[in-house]
C-alpha cells in the first residue's frame, strides 16, 4: 500500500475522530450548561435540567436540546403506541393495558420505555409493537406522531392525588437524595411556581387543551384515571377498539381482570424481578410504582389552608378547561 495513501487514510480517520470528539465535548458542554439548582429558604431543593424555559429531570438523556431533536425525528411505526401523562397519573397502568392489548399476551411487562430517559438508538432498535411512555406534552412528540402516525394514549388524574402520590414516590428514590429534597409544603410551593420537573400540572393541562383544539388527527385517546378506577372494564374495551381490537372481547375481559389496580400491585410485589434500574435507584430496591390507587387520598396530606389556596389557583387556571376532574 503506498505510503502517501496510507497517510491520507490515517489522516482522514484522525480527522473524523477529532470531529466526533468535538461533538461529544459540545454535547456535554450543553448538558452542563442546562443544569440548574432550584432552592428555597427552608432547605427544599431540586437539581434539574432547564431548556427553553422548561424544567426536566436531571436524568433526561444527554442534553435536552439534542435529545428533543432526536425524538422529533424518530421514525414512527404504524403500530407504535405512546403513553403520555403527567408524573403519577397512571402511566404504568395505561402502559400495561396497552402492552397486553398490543401483544395479545396477559403478561406484566414491568416498566415502560420512556422517551425521556432512553437514547434514540435504543428506541429505534426496539422490536414491534413498541409501547413508549413520556411525561412530556404532545408538543414534544415525534413529528410523525403529530402528523397522525401511531397511537397516543393520554391519561390524566386529579392534581391533588397526583401531588400526593408524587410526594410519597420521590421519597423512595434513593438515587435522588443528592439531587432532590422536598417537604410536602416545599413540593406544593415549587409546583405552584412551576419550578419543578415537567413544570406545573396546570401548565400540562393547558397544553392539552390546546392540543384538543389544534390537532385534527384521530390518533389520540383521552383517559381519566378516576373513571378507570370506577369502571375499568368499559374503558379497556374502548381502548381495545382504539388500538385495533385484534384479539376479541374475551381477551379484553381477561386483560381487564389482570389489570385491576389491586391485581397489578399484588403481581408487582409477588413476581416482578426488580430491574437493575430499580435496584439502584430506590430505597426499597423494588418497583415503587403501585401505592393505593384510590381517589381522594389527598385529604390525608392537604391542610385546610393548603387546600383552599390550591382550589383558588385551580379555579383561576383551569376553569375554562375541557377536562373535568373528580377529587373524591
Amino acid at each position: 500500500m503506498p505510503t502517501d495513501f496510507l497517510a491520507a487514510v490515517l489522516g482522514h480517520r484522525t480527522y473524523l475522530a477529532s470531529v466526533e470528539l468535538i461533538l461529544v465535548i459540545e454535547s456535554v458542554s450543553i448538558e452542563m450548561a442546562e443544569l440548574v439548582d432550584v432552592r428555597d429558604d427552608e432547605g427544599n431543593f431540586g437539581k434539574y435540567k432547564k431548556y427553553d424555559g422548561r424544567y426536566y429531570v436531571k436524568h433526561f438523556v444527554g442534553n435536552v436540546k439534542d435529545h428533543l431533536a432526536a425524538i422529533d425525528s424518530m421514525d414512527v411505526r404504524d403500530d407504535d403506541t405512546f403513553i403520555l401523562s403527567y408524573p403519577k397519573s397512571g402511566t404504568h397502568w395505561a402502559f400495561t393495558l396497552a402492552s397486553m392489548l398490543r401483544t395479545g399476551e396477559t403478561v406484566y411487562k414491568g416498566s415502560p420505555t420512556f422517551l425521556d430517559f432512553t437514547d434514540k438508538d435504543t428506541l429505534d432498535n426496539l422490536p414491534s409493537p413498541r409501547v413508549f411512555a413520556s411525561h412530556m406534552t404532545f408538543d414534544f412528540m415525534p413529528k410523525q406522531v403529530k402528523e397522525g402516525k401511531g397511537k397516543v394514549i393520554a391519561i390524566f388524574r386529579n392534581p391533588k392525588d397526583v401531588l400526593t402520590s408524587l410526594h410519597t414516590f420521590m421519597k423512595k428514590l434513593d438515587v435522588l437524595k443528592e439531587d432532590y429534597k422536598m417537604t410536602w409544603k416545599g413540593l406544593l410551593n415549587f409546583h405552584m411556581e412551576g419550578t419543578i420537573f415537567y413544570g406545573s400540572w396546570f401548565e400540562y393541562i393547558q397544553s392539552w387543551d390546546k392540543v384538543k383544539i389544534e390537532h385534527t388527527g384521530n390518533n389520540i385517546m383521552y383517559l381519566m384515571y378516576e373513571d378507570m378506577v370506577q369502571d375499568l372494564g368499559s374503558h379497556v374495551h374502548k381502548l381495545a377498539l382504539f388500538l385495533g381490537d385484534t384479539y376479541g372481547s374475551d381477551f379484553v375481559d381477561k386483560v381487564t381482570a389482570r389489570c385491576t389496580f389491586s391485581n397489578m400491585a399484588e403481581e408487582a410485589t409477588r413476581t416482578f424481578t426488580p430491574s437493575e434500574q430499580w435496584k439502584t435507584v430506590t430505597t426499597t430496591k423494588t418497583l415503587p410504582i403501585y401505592r393505593k390507587g384510590v381517589i381522594g387520598d389527598w385529604k390525608n396530606y392537604f391542610t385546610v389552608a393548603q387546600n383552599e389556596h390550591f382550589d383558588k389557583v385551580y379555579n383561576d387556571k383551569i376553569k375554562s378547561s375541557t377536562f373535568k376532574f373528580r377529587f373524591v
